[in-house]
């Protein structure tokens, strides 16, 4: 709705920063040039679908890289780089955390 949405976090991946049951508020509405290392991100990738991971950072060819904040999550070589168009959304509010 109007290029925000309301998501629960299941899993741990992202944990301790984001808890399983927390709610993030995501915007569609974001400057992609503008995301620096830290940032929280929904992303849309090939195998696992709908993600929300924490940027890494981006490299000479413009690509994004991600990763869980717990280290039993995916890696960052598993995720691999990301395409600007994958990226879908920003994180702009934990509740609960």
């Amino acid at each position: 709705m109007f290029g925000f949405s309301f998501n629960k976090v299941a899993g741990n991946s992202m944990f301790p920063r984001l808890k399983s049951g927390n709610f993030v508020l995501l915007s569609e509405h974001f400057d992609r040039r503008g995301l620096k290392a830290g940032d929280i991100i929904k992303l849309l990738h090939p195998r696992y679908g709908y993600i929300v991971k924490t940027l890494v950072g981006i490299d000479h060819t413009g690509r994004f890289w991600f990763k869980g904040e717990n280290k039993q999550s995916v890696g960052i070589d598993d995720i691999g780089p990301i395409e600007a168009s994958q990226i879908k959304s920003k994180v702009i509010f934990v509740v609960g955390a």
